[in-house]
């Protein structure tokens, strides 16, 4: 049948109305429970959709290390504790590890673009117990949010190689100095990151659930951001400590193909569902209670207003 066949065409089981309505933790890890083969195959084709971008990630990476002492210092300490491999060896697979580790972790946790606003919409679905098929709706909404999501990930690239080269820059300008002003710069840049990736999930669901242009899209996503600090913080240590111990603890090559088949489900959908559900309770909820509140107002015939 193929990750995309068989129970993929028809629709599940649905939930009994009568079953308590399940809340936060307990609701994601259902939801990832009864949805187990469908995240498989939205994995899958998520990830295979964001290829180039990753490739792309990889090679930046290089580029990024070639810049730097990182690899160098790391295999310094290491290479007492690695005994029967060469100095050459160890720091070839450090780089390749870190290049690896970059290239997943801006991937899961910034998005691809396009593919990105597809998953979105589906993982929205998930968390919203609506219908969704996983591959045509993937592909309608990748087309229909082509635009905006290639200027997503665009701004990523940009945001990238300017972002993380000031930031290399005031480092270096500290460690030389010892100025406290470079070591406050590098400190706002750590935290424009930390900030600009919490947005993303924001980004994608806003794209999929209302029609509104690129200034309008990264304003609500900044704003909402800010005014749920302490859950978006949450989400993202979650998906940084997954992925912290998947590369920490497993060949790189092979947390990279678990991320792409399953580790998404605990990457990049805890950041998906706390902002579905945010945009569903506090932003479509007013706009339905700012809809009832207004007046009827009935048609009155030319009769009766005699």
């Amino acid at each position: 049948m193929g990750l995309f066949g068989g129970s993929y065409m028809k629709p599940g089981k649905g939930v009994d109305k009568n079953e308590p309505k399940k809340k936060g933790f307990f609701l994601f890890f259902d939801i990832i429970v009864h949805k187990f083969t469908k995240f498989i195959g939205l994995n899958c084709l998520y990830t295979m959709a964001s290829i180039l971008w990753i490739a792309a990630l990889f090679l930046f990476a290089n580029l990024i290390l070639s810049g730097t002492n990182i690899v160098e210092g790391i295999t310094d300490n290491l290479m007492s504790a690695s005994a029967g491999i060469s100095r050459e060896e160890l720091a070839g697979s450090i780089q390749v590890m870190l290049q690896f580790t970059f290239a997943m972790t801006v991937f899961t946790l910034w998005g691809s673009g396009p593919a990105t606003a597809a998953y979105a919409y589906i993982t929205r679905c998930f968390t919203r117990a609506e219908h969704a098929w996983v591959l045509s709706d993937s592909v309608d909404k990748f087309k229909e949010n082509f635009k905006q999501g290639m200027f997503v990930v665009i701004v990523d690239a940009i945001v990238l190689a300017f972002g993380l080269n000031a930031a290399h820059f005031y480092y270096s300008l500290y460690a030389s100095s010892g100025s406290i002003l470079w070591m406050l710069l590098t400190y706002i840049m750590a935290l424009v990151f930390i900030i600009y990736t919490m947005m993303h999930p924001y980004l994608y669901q806003i794209m999929v659930t209302f029609e509104c242009k690129i200034g309008a899209l990264y304003k609500n996503a900044l704003l909402i951001t800010l005014a749920k600090l302490p859950g978006n913080v949450f989400t993202l240590a979650v998906g940084v400590l997954v992925l912290g111990l998947l590369f920490t603890l497993v060949n790189p090559l092979a947390a990279s193909l678990f991320i792409a088949v399953l580790g998404l489900c605990l990457t990049s959908y805890p950041g998906e569902f706390y902002a579905a559900r945010v945009i569903e309770r506090s932003i479509l909820r007013d706009m339905k209670e700012k809809t009832e509140k207004q007046p009827k107002i009935e048609y009155i015939g030319e009769e009766e207003a005699e």
